[in-house]
């Protein structure tokens, strides 16, 4: 999935959250708030008459003053009844001996409520107090009235009506504010993903479409974003990294493959004393060295432009065959090749190559001509050179042999040592012919050589 498709998701699943939330959280809310009015209301109906019995006369005449006070009772009731936001379920006044005397309706006239510790205890309060029982709200208050006695007050007052109304209409009220939370949330998501599309989706795209150019090999892509952000800085990184591998590709052609390949292998991996410096390895490698015949005097005989197109399609085309023949290029000292092979036999196969090729293309090199010396033998493999510039390179008295068997090379010639010309892939392959021995620097022997033909029919 693309990211602007994850992020939709993400946006789409956080909004449906939300509105989950909203969903799940309004009817508590309206619950609340409900219960907080009717709470009120009922607190307010109590407050009035508990302060409108109080204010009642007293005439000494018991009945009538009771039959005021159930006046005041049925006036509650009827206030209920005509208002619509209250019915009252009950209404008593107990005295002292815990005995109802007033009672609205008047069915629980003499009902004992000494069992009723809410009654006993609203004796000693101090003032009204509200319980909220479902649907209904139980008014609690003392009464002081006129004629001297302290009697309790109990009102039971059915908001079932009210509450139904109250939920109606919080209901459309949720609808509405349900529907403005995801038109407001959906429009913020659109503004969201459109900035987010501009800012990052759109910048992460030049950079990934860089990326895929960079990883098909065109080191000369770049990443455009401008602005000062994040994103910005990571486009900048990456075009720096990709001038890094466009440097570090041209610096490679200036580098033998053993270099390049030594490097890519020891990428990352130091040694135990924090060095990245390789082993020196000691190995069996057959070395092949190559000069061109006479060129110092046709390099001064000739115009320079010349010469440098002339040694560079040569050099090409002998690295071109060591390659083709499982070899390596080690280094290229002038118009000098050196070449490392791990079997002679393949050896053989790049000098025979070579001198054939650069017969074919005589006119094209000016007439020039090359000679060929190979050895096989023991040498040593490792870094070379001082800590700021080194190569990855061979050394040892077989390179210095092969070096000395093409300089006696003439043009043309491939001279190899005896144990090359007892190599058994050698001998079955190519025809050779003894030489005599000659004299090299740093040998007291005489040292065998022969000359190597054609492959053998």
């Amino acid at each position: 999935m693309k990211l602007v498709g994850k992020l939709l998701v993400i946006f789409g699943l956080g909004l449906a959250l939300m509105l989950a939330l909203a969903a799940w959280g309004f009817p508590r809310i309206v619950s609340s708030i409900s219960e907080v009015q009717l709470t009120s209301m009922a607190r307010t109906v109590g407050s009035w008459l508990v302060h409108d019995l109080e204010s009642q006369s007293w005439t000494g005449d018991e009945p009538s003053f009771e039959k005021a006070i159930d006046k005041r009772l049925e006036f509650v009731q009827s206030l209920g009844e005509s208002t619509g936001n209250y019915r009252v379920n009950k209404v008593i006044i107990v005295d002292k001996s815990m005995r109802v005397e007033i009672s609205h309706p008047d069915s629980e006239i003499g009902a004992d409520y000494s069992s009723h510790a809410d009654i006993v205890a609203a004796f000693d309060a101090k003032g009204l107090a509200v319980v909220r029982e479902g649907q209904e709200e139980d008014i609690l208050a003392p009464l002081k009235l006129a004629d001297g006695d302290v009697r309790v007050l109990e009102i039971k007052l059915d908001f079932s009506a009210t509450l139904a109304l109250l939920e109606a209409q919080y209901a459309r009220l949720r609808v509405i504010a349900l529907a403005f939370i995801a038109l407001g949330l959906g429009v913020m998501v659109l503004v969201l993903l459109f900035g987010v599309r501009r800012a990052v989706l759109v910048p992460l795209g030049r950079i990934s479409e860089a990326m895929e150019r960079v990883g098909s090999g065109d080191l000369e892509s770049k990443a455009t974003v401008s602005g000062k952000d994040e994103i910005a800085a990571m486009a900048a990184h990456f075009n720096a990294m990709v001038l890094g591998l466009r440097e570090r590709f041209e610096l490679s052609r200036y580098v033998s493959k053993s270099t390049v390949g030594v490097a890519r292998a020891r990428a990352g991996k130091a040694n135990d004393d924090g060095s990245r410096h390789g082993l020196v390895e000691r190995k069996v490698l057959c070395v092949l060295f190559t000069d061109v015949r006479g060129f110092t005097s046709y390099s001064e005989r000739t115009d320079p432009a010349r010469v440098i197109d002339v040694i560079n399609r040569l050099l090409g085309v002998q690295e071109e065959i060591v390659d083709a023949c499982s070899g390596y290029v080690d280094k290229f000292v002038g118009d000098e090749m050196m070449a490392i092979f791990e079997r002679p036999v393949d050896a053989v196969a790049a000098a025979v190559a070579i001198r054939e090729r650069s017969q074919r293309m005589k006119a094209e090199i000016d007439g020039l001509a090359v000679g060929l010396g190979i050895h096989v033998g023991p040498l040593v493999e490792g870094d070379i050179g001082s800590p700021r510039m080194m190569n990855h390179t061979v050394i040892g008295d077989t390179v210095n042999l092969a070096a000395r068997l093409q300089a006696a090379a003439g043009p043309g010639q491939v001279i190899v040592s005896d144990a090359v010309a007892r190599d058994r892939g050698v001998a079955a392959t190519f025809t050779l012919a003894p030489l005599a021995s000659i004299m090299v620097k740093g040998k007291e022997a005489p040292v065998a050589i022969h000359e190597v033909g054609g492959r053998r029919l």
